[in-house]
């Protein structure tokens, strides 16, 4: 903890925002030359329930835009969030094989997912929230917002949201092509197409990615797809933009030690599908309608002891099981024979349906209203979760499995929000109303108001004050679950928190400069957690957690293309946490990161040579039992990661045709590290690859 404080002293004073893809004279086709780029303060932001911009907001906000994506050593979203500085991105394995996402301290369960607004938390679980149908090439903004925001975007944005922004189609055929491999049979490859035809718009994205795994069993095969069809419409006053869109993300992966060290060899393979439609639309100069509707699926097949064979290049006969015509399972490689209890995988099968509605009215230059409702049904078919569904579903291609558990749930939230804007003051008041119809036939409401304060010092700088109550409800997994050393409880209540935050933003020449004071007090926090000599984990709400913290960061961006530094930037979160004393060990909720800081800097080489360069430190609370049963605390550590990459001001083929080529160092150090206890993370990893788009 000590060298971490001392070192991020000594990089306060970085900051940043970054360049487009080879942003230079000359090219052509990812940025049109003539547009002019936009200011951060300008960019709109999904902090409150009307539309805002990050000048404006009363939270905390970090983005990350297309351009600065294009220059970090990534290639998915997870790997990309751990460079946001209050985002605890906790992977128990690389690239986008499995991660827990939180926000300010909170649990995996606790932050918001949206991908153009779609809800992509899972009810099953949370450890699947992250499973997003999202090629990277088609991210316009990533938004983080730091915070409860269950008075805007309803039930389970208890600590913060993360909001993907996709891109939408442009008006002249754009293009793109990604190939990255490396070392452990590592091979990422993405394309994306965009046109408008008419006066529709069409994109198509795919992604893949496939390694070996750096250790045994950590072997991964996924795939993405996206496909948009947008246009833009006028109808006397009334003017907008609509999309019809499907996704999907099917992924498998070998899941070593991931929630289990009796059964290490583990697991898994899961699918998400969206259909999506989306409409934005203005009446008149005062008035805004959002309606968007979408139906999200998913499956996912656990298997605690493993019997898929490998993939990416990895042998997993040395791991894998064979099921006997007794129904037991065994493994030729050393004889081992799986607990006379388990039959075979787990099967999940869920369906959510998402319907949601916001009108704003603006009834002078002081006063805006806003309205809104969000329907949310839900349900789940499972062999293990649930209770008599009264249905039998058959698991496809897997003969002999039934899903005859199940359970539904259905949420009406309803939503209203008022602004006052006057001079340099600005207040707003809203809340969330939810009625809830449980999954065993129970019913309960929650409200959860907020109230806003912004004062403009000046221009270019404000102070602003927020309060607010967020909660989330528990997953099927946390009710239901009852296998493997995990007993879930049919008793749990939500889980909720009052927020507090006062904060200052300023914008100083080509610097911006943030930060927070917050404080969290949370209720019922629902936990997985295990008791000496007991090797079973329960689901309980465990206690109450108050946590208070400080972050913060400055970024910078060089006004003058030719400068060296193109920019740089540094993010900042420390918090600490007061509960009672207890006598268990947390899995999850009192194992947030106490200290965080990411820097980061991209430097002009010349020639079309750049590096991109950045360090981060993390120290987590928390303890876990090692696999020979001793407690062990979190050690902190440094991620060092390096991009070296080529991109010519001209482009290739005389056309001016984007291109980049690269080699990226990641945890060049070579750090030993967990972010989730008995889950080693990997060391040293290059990979080399190229980009380029045409139009």
């Amino acid at each position: 903890m000590k060298y971490i404080l001392t070192l991020g002293c000594l990089l306060i004073g970085l900051g940043s925002t970054a360049q487009e893809f080879g942003q230079r004279k000359g090219f052509r086709g990812v940025v049109k030359k003539q547009d002019k780029s936009i200011e951060l303060n300008e960019v709109e932001v999904s902090s409150a329930l009307a539309k805002t911009t990050y000048a404006a907001a009363t939270r905390q906000i970090t983005v990350l835009t297309a351009k600065q994506i294009q220059e970090l050593p990534v290639n998915n979203i997870n790997e990309l969030l751990d460079y946001m500085g209050s985002v605890d991105m906790r992977q128990r394995g690389p690239l986008d094989v499995q991660g827990d996402l939180g926000v300010r301290g909170g649990t995996f369960d606790q932050t918001l997912v949206l991908v153009n607004g779609v809800r992509m938390n899972n009810p099953q679980t949370g450890h699947h929230n992250m499973n997003l149908p999202v090629p990277l090439q088609m991210i316009e903004r990533i938004e983080v917002i730091q915070g409860g925001a269950t008075n805007a975007h309803g039930i389970g944005a208890m600590t913060g949201v993360v909001n993907i922004v996709l891109k939408t189609a442009p008006m002249k055929f754009n293009a793109g092509y990604a190939l990255t491999t490396g070392e452990h049979g590592l091979l990422n490859s993405s394309f994306y197409l965009g046109k408008k035809i008419g006066k529709w718009g069409v994109q198509l994205g795919q992604q893949s990615q496939k390694t070996a795994g750096y250790i045994p069993n950590t072997d991964f095969e996924s795939s993405k797809l996206f496909v948009n069809l947008e246009r833009e419409f006028k109808l006397g006053r009334e003017k907008g933009h609509v999309s019809i869109f499907y996704a999907e993300n099917q992924k498998a992966f070998g899941a070593q030690n991931y929630y289990s060290t009796t059964f290490p060899d583990q697991f898994e393979a899961t699918s998400t599908r969206i259909f999506g439609l989306k409409l934005d639309e203005s009446i008149g100069l005062n008035t805004d309608l959002r309606f968007n509707m979408n139906l999200v699926t998913g499956t996912d097949r656990f298997e605690l002891y493993r019997e898929t064979a490998g993939l990416g290049g990895f042998d997993a006969s040395s791991i894998a099981y064979d099921k006997l015509s007794t129904g037991r399972y065994y493994r030729a490689a050393d004889g081992d024979t799986a607990a006379s209890w388990y039959s075979g995988p787990n099967f999940h099968q869920t369906l959510v349906f998402n319907q949601n509605i916001v009108a704003t009215h603006r009834w002078n230059v002081v006063h805006q209203s806003s309205i809104g409702y969000n329907l949310r049904y839900d349900e789940i078919h499972s062999n293990v979760l649930g209770g008599d569904f009264g249905d039998v579903y058959l698991v496809p291609g897997w003969e002999g499995y039934t899903m005859d558990k199940g359970a539904s749930t259905a949420d009406f939230s309803f939503f209203a929000e008022h602004k006052y804007s006057r001079e340099r003051f600005q207040a707003t008041a809203g809340a969330m109303l939810n009625y809830r119809e449980g999954p065993t036939g129970d019913s309960s409401y929650f409200f959860a108001p907020s109230l806003d304060v912004l004062y403009r010092l000046t221009k270019d700088a404000s102070l602003y004050a927020t309060a607010n109550r967020s909660m989330r409800y528990p997953t099927y997994t946390d009710l239901y679950y009852n296998r493997g050393g995990a007993q879930g409880s049919i008793n749990l209540r939500p889980e909720s928190a009052w927020n507090y935050e006062l904060g200052y933003k300023q914008k100083s020449g080509q610097v911006y400069n943030s930060g927070a004071l917050f404080h969290r007090r949370s209720k019922d926090l629902i936990d997985w957690v295990s008791y000496a000599g007991d090797p079973i984990a329960y689901a309980s709400n465990i206690t109450s957690l108050a946590l208070t913290g400080i972050e913060g960061g400055m970024q910078y961006n060089a006004s003058k293309r030719k400068a060296l530094l193109r920019n740089a930037t540094i993010q900042a979160a420390f918090m600490r946490g007061v509960t009672p004393e207890v006598d268990f060990s947390s899995l999850y909720a009192l194992d947030y990161l106490q200290a965080k800081i990411n820097a980061r800097a991209t430097q002009r080489l010349g020639l079309g040579f750049f590096l991109n360069y950045s360090i981060t430190l993390q120290d987590r609370m928390g303890t876990y039992m090692s696999s020979g049963g001793d407690e062990v605390k979190y050690d902190p550590f440094a991620l060092v990661d390096f991009k070296f990459y080529y991109a010519p001001a001209g482009g290739i083929f005389k056309r001016q045709f984007p291109f980049q080529a690269f080699v990226n160092i990641n945890n060049a150090l070579d750090a030993s590290y967990y972010d989730r206890g008995n889950v080693i993370q990997p060391g040293r990893w290059v990979s080399t690859g190229l980009e380029f788009r045409f139009r």
